[in-house]
């Protein structure tokens, strides 16, 4: 039987978890895009890497590896790493490739892809908007806010048309195969990169937003096809 996402959910995950990302973090956003999607699976990427959360793992009855249907082997499932990120810890998995062949899954990669270009577009909106408060309450002088200098807005400003271009890219989309996915993800990573900067030693404290941005980018890493990773 093949994967089928939860009833009327396949076309508004993206959206959806989107806004969960946003408002709730990493892990909650996970959480919605894999029950609207992947209900039961455990999503693995190319190479054999998932970022999920503790809950999904544990609630999983089958693997979903690359867009295809394969059984569970926990013995083989190894937790390398733990990311504790704002919203809840989320789990960076690993396991060899299946030796057996599986069952065509009705989610394909590229379905996968672009919902999790849509939770990583919830993210860096939400780590711009860290940014322009923490800049906003630092001044320089007597008056000039952090947030004022010319090449901090400048940086802003292009991490907003990021913003923008990435959300008109994903509408497009539709769910219809592209390498757009990739070039959003790609998009997204250079633009956090630049965020952090902006926030100094604050954006690498553990559990802040540089570490959610970091976790961020292990997605794109995880389950993008292409060569550098996204």
């Amino acid at each position: 039987m093949r994967d089928r996402p939860a009833s009327g959910h396949g076309m508004t995950a993206g959206p959806d978890c989107y806004r969960a990302a946003r408002t709730g973090g990493l892990a909650p956003a996970l959480e919605s895009l894999t029950a609207a999607l992947l209900p039961g699976a455990l999503p693995y990427g190319p190479a054999g890497h998932a970022v999920t959360t503790a809950t999904v793992a544990a609630s999983a009855t089958h693997a979903w590896f690359d867009g295809v249907r394969h059984d569970r082997e926990p013995e083989g499932e190894r937790t390398p790493a733990v990311a504790a990120v704002p919203g809840g810890p989320v789990l960076i998995l690993r396991r060899a490739a299946p030796t057996a062949v599986g069952r065509p899954s009705a989610v394909p990669h590229h379905a996968w892809l672009s919902g999790l270009a849509w939770l990583r577009l919830g993210l860096s909106e939400a780590l711009r908007l860290s940014c322009m408060d923490y800049l906003g309450g630092r001044r320089v002088g007597a008056t000039a806010t952090l947030l004022h200098q010319q090449l901090v807005k400048g940086t802003v400003a292009e991490a907003v048309a990021v913003h923008l271009e990435a959300h008109a890219v994903l509408r497009a989309l539709d769910g219809e195969a592209s390498g757009a996915a990739e070039r959003v993800h790609r998009l997204i990573t250079g633009a956090d990169r630049e965020l952090v900067r902006l926030l100094g030693a604050s954006g690498y404290v553990t559990g802040g937003v540089g570490q959610v941005a970091d976790a961020s980018e292990l997605l794109a890493d995880a389950y993008c096809r292409q060569e550098p990773p996204c």
